[in-house]
């Protein structure tokens, strides 16, 4: 096939122009957050979160509002419900997550139930349907996602402070606290950009693997970021592309495709990689004794 034809293929239909366009805007916001996400150790909650858009969704799909609106709101209440339950020592923070998320999670399967078509409903919720992003739906992920990144911009030093070191942060007068209901705050809305682009069960996977492979090229957060974000970018259009000409799930090869370049990183990073580990290992020298 002719490389031009092979590029353009794709763009010619508004349906995948709309589909790159959303791809772009959520892996750039997931990307840049995810570094904070991986750095926290919070991946455990990036997926809670992911399942407790559910009920917000299926609401706004029976009350026929925009579904980034009811799950952004769903998203929030899990986010700062977790972070209440941790902060008011009423529980540990996995039995707190544990707790909300299972919650959260069986009240939208339960009102999906009510729809009257449970399995398509709960099959786009789960595993998105990018390629079916209306105008709308591109809008408001297109805020959504400017809102992720401008909020993390403006509050990098702070949440990059808490994220190593809480209790310098907290000693040098910061709002512990209120930084803290920001990031939950920007971690449900990330969750949220990716709703319609690789669904509730995927969308972990954009925020935390682009991230990983950052971490294993750079050192420092801002670059971290930087490359996270482009590497989102990358395998997003690696995977639609790939799902435009093999026919298959564009939310499944989408995250397969940042898998596959965090193993070609894990394998070939220039200081952290499997190669240059044992390219510089130390040999063992064997001592004589008399």
């Amino acid at each position: 096939m002719n490389p031009l034809a092979f590029l353009l293929g794709p763009i010619q239909f508004e349906l995948t122009q709309r589909a790159l366009v959303e791809a772009t805007l959520v892996s750039v916001a997931c990307g840049v957050l995810g570094v904070l996400v991986v750095q926290r150790g919070l991946s455990f909650i990036s997926d809670a979160l992911s399942h407790c858009v559910v009920p917000g969704v299926v609401a706004a799909f029976l009350t026929h509002a925009n579904r980034e609106l009811g799950g952004t709101i769903s998203a929030l209440i899990a986010a700062w419900a977790m972070l209440l339950l941790r902060r008011r020592g009423a529980l540990g923070s996995d039995p707190s997550i544990a707790v909300v998320f299972t919650t959260m999670f069986a009240f939208g399967l339960a009102l999906i139930s009510a729809t009257g078509s449970y399995l398509n409903d709960l099959t786009e919720i789960l595993f998105g349907a990018i390629l079916a992003t209306s105008p709308g739906e591109l809008l408001a992920s297109g805020a959504v996602a400017t809102v992720v990144l401008a909020g993390t911009v403006a509050l990098f030093w702070p949440l990059v402070l808490v994220s190593f070191d809480p209790v310098a942060a907290r000693a040098q007068g910061l709002p512990v606290d209120r930084i803290e209901l920001a990031f939950y705050g920007l971690l449900a809305l990330a969750v949220v950009s990716g709703l319609v682009a690789v669904g509730s069960m995927l969308v972990t996977g954009l925020l935390i693997v682009p991230a990983t492979t950052a971490r294993i090229l750079a050192r420092r957060v801002a670059t971290q970021m930087v490359v996270s974000g482009l590497i989102g970018c990358v395998a997003s259009w690696i995977g639609l592309y790939t799902s435009y000409y093999l026919r298959i799930a564009s939310g499944g090869a989408i995250v397969l495709a940042a898998a596959l370049i965090f193993a070609v990183a894990l394998l070939a990073a220039p200081r952290q990689g499997i190669v240059a580990r044992l390219l510089h290992r130390p040999r063992r020298t064997e001592t004589v004794t008399a």
